[in-house]
């Protein structure tokens, strides 16, 4: 079975942005990138698979289970962070974390430290997260997501904010997810961070999804995941001229 199975997904808005006939399968141990510009649908497509948004059309099956018609056995063993981490800004890392942890029966008090020693925030604990700077902010939704230990683990733009050390740190933490035999789907603009976290890369421009391979065979070919992304845009742009 699957971990997730998106079968012809499509979200237009008013806009006419979103996503059109999108479908995808991601095996358990993989690390999926999601790879392309902002507005391409990447977020959207995060936001459907965990029942944020609903699709106009389409499935989606994590675990072999729908989130809109057994959205809590869709979501145990699920953990995310989608677009801005969501936490009071009034209380500490610690007691956002708390609050967390509380959600869920089987996580232990000491969770709370491990995770936040993990994110590289232990020292900050205590400090109200509003005085976070935006990097630091981002390792907290980052703790947030991963204190229940779930198997599934969907992050949307997670280098988002950070210096050179915290996008070290967050590749690091996802390498070790993968290690404990987690599954990832993990958004980016950047195709570097895609090359260097991902086991699996699908381009996604203007809502649809244009390819995917694995990483290695990727590299194999072009190079890089650039060159690889350059490409498709090109043919693309070929075969537009020729129709035209």
């Amino acid at each position: 079975m699957s971990v997730l199975e998106l079968s012809h997904l499509t979200k237009i808005y008013k806009n006419n942005r979103g996503i059109k006939d999108l479908s995808l399968s991601i095996e358990k141990g993989q690390v999926y990138g999601l790879l392309g510009p902002n507005g391409s649908g990447k977020t959207t497509t995060m936001k459907i698979i965990t029942g944020l948004v609903h699709a106009d059309s389409g499935n989606v099956k994590i675990f072999g289970f729908s989130p809109d018609e057994d959205f809590e056995k869709a979501m145990q063993n699920v953990g995310c962070m989608i677009e801005n981490p969501g936490f009071y800004p009034y209380l500490t890392a610690k007691q956002n974390l708390e609050i967390v942890r509380k959600l869920y029966s089987n996580c232990p008090e000491a969770a709370v430290e491990h995770i936040l020693e993990q994110v590289g925030l232990l020292k900050y604990k205590n400090e109200k997260a509003e005085k976070y700077s935006l990097g630091m902010k981002q390792r907290l939704g980052l703790a947030m997501t991963l204190i229940s230990e779930p198997e599934f683990i969907i992050l949307d733009e997670p280098m988002n904010g950070l210096d050179i050390e915290g996008m070290a740190l967050v590749r690091n933490i996802i390498k070790n997810q993968v290690q404990k035999g987690r599954t990832i789907l993990i958004s980016s603009h950047l195709a570097g961070e895609i090359e260097q976290v991902c086991t699996h890369a699908a381009i996604i421009r203007d809502g649809v999804l244009l390819n995917e391979a694995k990483v290695p065979e990727i590299l194999s070919v072009y190079g890089n995941i650039e060159n690889y992304y350059l490409s498709l845009i090109k043919d693309i742009g070929d075969r537009e001229e020729m129709q035209a």
